[in-house]
């Protein structure tokens, strides 16, 4: 029952109870207060509606105080939930949380939970929950995730957020002038480099990678792809700059013999011997991929000779393919020196 009701209920019975007791006695009584010498005298319809008005003053200050309790519940439990909603969001967006901890004991405990896990949008269309800032935000970090580049402006984002960095390389792999921005500007670290490098030669943008392969510090696949480009003619690299990229990214002797099976169909078998003697001159781990130009180009004098400067126990593979060639023994190359 609403409150107003309940007064307006009492008033009635209070003003029937009055006039029913009047009806019955129209006397007066006279109270004296103790220990003093005051009386007061009123209708005996009075002093019988007097305890139902102190009874309704009490109810009144009992529910006014448990409506304020109520509500002082209420705002904490809302300032509570505002408080992990901040939270989730900062913890998404990898900002510092410096929140004050939740007045409720479960909500603490519930904010304790999540502040020791690490935060992550799932895959395909989320569901909405209808706080509207953490649905956008989720909106916007799952299509972040699916390669999209989208504004997290309004979110203020910390830079070293796992989503803010991906939201950059999203960036470069869909606008090259902020690739070429990138390779430009030294506050950007090397991953992004590496990735708006890999953009301009997706792009073939030749005269950019020119401009910047100098800056760039390689990793193998970035390495594997300005190498493709070079044997696909597609750019040109001295032999020398070629020996310092493959030494640069640690290439391996598996690494050296890929690239020289690729290279065979695209260089004139000059060039071919030509850069993987420099190869094995300035890494050792190019050796056996030397020796594999040597056979591939029959070369078989070049590579007994080759072989004399080291020990009979060492590249046996090659030993036992001159071997058999020496006896008229055809096998294909690769079974020897490629695993």
């Amino acid at each position: 029952m609403k409150f107003k009701y309940y007064i307006g209920a009492l008033f009635v019975f209070i003003v029937l109870l009055g006039l029913y007791v009047y009806s019955l006695s129209g006397a007066s009584y006279t109270f004296i207060f103790p220990f003093s010498t005051k009386s007061i005298t009123l209708p005996v319809a009075i002093w019988f509606i007097l305890p139902v008005i102190l009874f309704f003053i009490i109810v009144v200050f009992l529910e006014v105080g448990g409506a304020y309790r109520m509500w002082r519940k209420r705002t904490k439990y809302k300032n509570d939930y505002k408080i992990l909603l901040e939270q989730l969001e900062n913890q998404l967006l990898g900002k510092d949380s410096t929140l004050k901890q939740p007045a409720m004991n479960r909500y603490k405990s519930l904010s304790i939970l999540l502040n020791n896990l690490t935060l992550d949008i799932k895959d395909g269309i989320p569901l909405k929950s209808g706080e509207s800032r953490m649905d956008e935000l989720i909106e916007l970090l799952g299509n972040l995730k699916r390669g999209e580049y989208v504004n997290l402006k309004k979110f203020n984002p910390n830079n070293k957020s796992p989503f803010v960095q991906q939201n950059t390389l999203n960036q470069i792999q869909h606008d090259e002038k902020f690739a070429t921005e990138v390779l430009k500007r030294s506050n950007f670290d090397e991953a992004y480099k590496c990735a708006a490098f890999k953009k301009l030669l997706e792009n073939e943008n030749l005269k950019e990678i020119k401009r910047f392969v100098g800056d760039i510090k390689f990793n193998k696949d970035l390495a594997n792809t300005v190498l493709g480009m070079c044997y696909a003619k597609k750019m040109d690299f001295s032999n020398e700059e070629i020996a310092q990229l493959c030494t640069e990214v640690g290439y391996t002797k598996q690494d050296y013999l890929l690239l020289a099976q690729k290279m065979k169909e695209c260089y004139e078998p000059e060039s071919w011997v030509s850069l993987f003697e420099v190869l094995a001159t300035k890494d050792e781990n190019a050796e056996v991929a030397y020796f594999y130009v040597l056979l591939e180009l029959e070369m078989l004098e070049e590579a007994k000779e080759r072989l004399k400067a080291y020990p009979d126990n060492e590249l046996l593979k090659v030993r036992a393919y001159l071997d058999l060639k020496s006896l008229g023994k055809k096998y294909p190359l690769e079974l020897f020196l490629l695993d």
